[in-house]
């Protein structure tokens, strides 16, 4: 075979890859959402959740966070929290507000530097949503009952 068949084979294979590699990725994005996004909550949580002002909130947190695939680091992701409900901003994406009747706990989550954790849910909403911790601000979460 000469060379010039050879390279036609390589460059066939890697542009059928690349083309799998879209198709599937644009499949993904369907399926969960999109980027950066995550499915609302189901109508009995969503009427739990209310829009509070920022001072209504009993802790702020600045950290980092990931979320179905976008991350953001430190400052760019805070988390705010009252005894009923969380809202997660990442300066890009619209915010993230969870009821805490839909969480059913907090799992610890390990990086390569730091802690951090996800929502567990029972619908699995939440399942692509990690917040990354600053300090041993796990403990001030605990108070407030969210563990």
């Amino acid at each position: 075979m000469s060379p010039r068949a050879e390279m036609g084979i390589v460059l066939l294979g890697i542009c059928a890859l690349l083309v799998t590699t879209v198709f599937v990725g644009t499949r993904w994005r369907e399926k969960s959402g999109g980027l950066g996004q995550v499915p609302p909550p189901a109508p009995e949580y969503a009427r739990r959740i209310i829009a509070l002002r920022d001072e209504d909130y009993d802790l702020v947190l600045r950290g980092g966070a990931r979320v179905n695939g976008m991350g953001a680091t430190w400052p760019f992701a805070s988390l705010l929290v009252s005894r009923d409900q969380i809202e997660l901003r990442v300066q890009i994406l619209m915010p993230i507000r969870i009821a805490r009747a839909e969480v059913i706990g907090l799992r610890r989550v390990r990086g390569l530097f730091s802690y951090g954790f996800k929502f567990r849910t029972e619908s699995g909403r939440l399942d692509k949503v990690s917040f990354w911790l600053p300090g041993k601000a796990a403990h001030q979460l605990a108070e407030l009952g969210w563990h």
